[in-house]
């Protein structure tokens, strides 16, 4: 009699146990005829509910088989009256399957729809509910299900609140990071690719990040920036609103220096260049009487920021060439001293 008490729960057991086989094998046959259809929908639901079907069912048989297992039976009827206990198991697995439907969705569908547009906002929004949705689902499963076990909810969600303000201050760096990602977001700051500069760093946006941004150097070096110090620095866009650059190139003369020689010298100069622009034209400003020479400022405007330093070189090597011909003292610090006898 004792041994015949057993024999049901453990039929109940091998049941369950043969269909979530099933279930499994099932799941996965449907699984290699999703993946020749054209839509990735069915690979996505498949996905998300073949573990929490299979886990359920055996979680089921294991309950099933405890109701009829002398002791465990009126413990269950004790404790479960109503079958609240049954309610919550079943909300915590519809949750974790809404919860990972939710999440493929989004790397599916999500990240391919972004990248198919031309702002970088909705592929830091995507990023945003990808990193936040199942966090989402499970609060709001959680809710529920302690909600079907009589639990009352508002003190519950007010001790959270204060849990979570706990959680806010001790996060302060990270929330303080995600939240500059989605104002450089909202703000279209610098995309992919644009050329800026930010608390002394210049180069090309490499990638953008929730919680940080990643600078490529001219030197292809990789440095990675939190999005909290960006949004706090002076951010120098060369990309926007286009391509072309001012570039202002210093060039010091010797005192006695005919300045109008000078002009022509460099106009001539740049002007035989390709890459300098002809509309702004060149021009030569005189900037001041210093110690040991007279400076003067050359402004020209380039196609891209890419020729900034090519033209800067090119200026340079043919000053040296054309002062050298011309006559023209390139000067350097020096000091004079008079000796006066009496």
């Amino acid at each position: 009699m004792e041994i015949q008490t057993f024999i049901m729960p453990l039929v109940i057991l091998g049941i369950a146990l043969i269909i979530a086989l099933a279930i499994n094998v099932i799941i996965k046959i449907l699984m290699k005829r999703a993946e020749k259809t054209n839509t990735k929908i069915d690979d996505i639901i498949l996905h998300s509910i073949g573990k929490p079907i299979y886990i359920l069912v055996i979680v089921s048989g294991i309950y099933f088989a405890a109701q009829q297992t002398p002791y465990l039976a009126d413990i269950i009827y004790k404790y479960d009256e109503g079958y609240k206990y049954r309610h919550f198991i079943l909300t915590i697995f519809i949750t974790s399957m809404v919860a990972n439907l939710a999440k493929k969705i989004i790397k599916e569908y999500g990240y391919n729809i972004a990248a198919r547009t031309k702002g970088n906002m909705d592929d830091r929004l995507v990023a945003l509910a990808d990193m936040s949705v199942t966090y989402i689902v499970w609060f709001i499963g959680i809710i529920i299900a302690l909600s079907g076990l009589g639990y009352e909810i508002t003190p519950l969600i007010t001790g959270m609140g204060i849990a979570g303000l706990a959680i806010a201050l001790a996060a302060q760096n990270l929330l303080s990071n995600v939240f500059g990602g989605v104002t450089i977001t909202i703000d279209q700051l610098y995309k992919v690719g644009e050329r800026v500069e930010m608390g002394g760093v210049y180069g090309d946006v490499y990638e953008i990040m929730p919680r940080y941004t990643k600078i490529k150097t001219l030197n292809n070096m990789i440095i990675t920036i939190p999005n909290a110090k960006v949004i706090n620095e002076q951010i120098i866009n060369y990309s926007v609103p286009d391509t072309t650059v001012r570039v202002k190139i210093p060039v010091g003369v010797a005192y006695g220096t005919d300045p109008k020689k000078l002009d022509e010298i460099l106009l001539e100069i740049v002007n035989k260049s390709s890459l300098v622009l002809k509309d702004p034209k060149p021009s030569v400003r005189f900037i001041e009487y210093a110690a040991s020479s007279q400076n003067f400022e050359l402004i020209v405007w380039v196609k891209h920021y890419d020729d900034r330093n090519p033209i800067i070189d090119l200026v340079f090597r043919e000053v040296f060439l054309r002062f050298k011909e011309e006559g023209i003292e390139i000067p350097f610090n020096q000091m004079d001293v008079h000796i006066k006898k009496d």
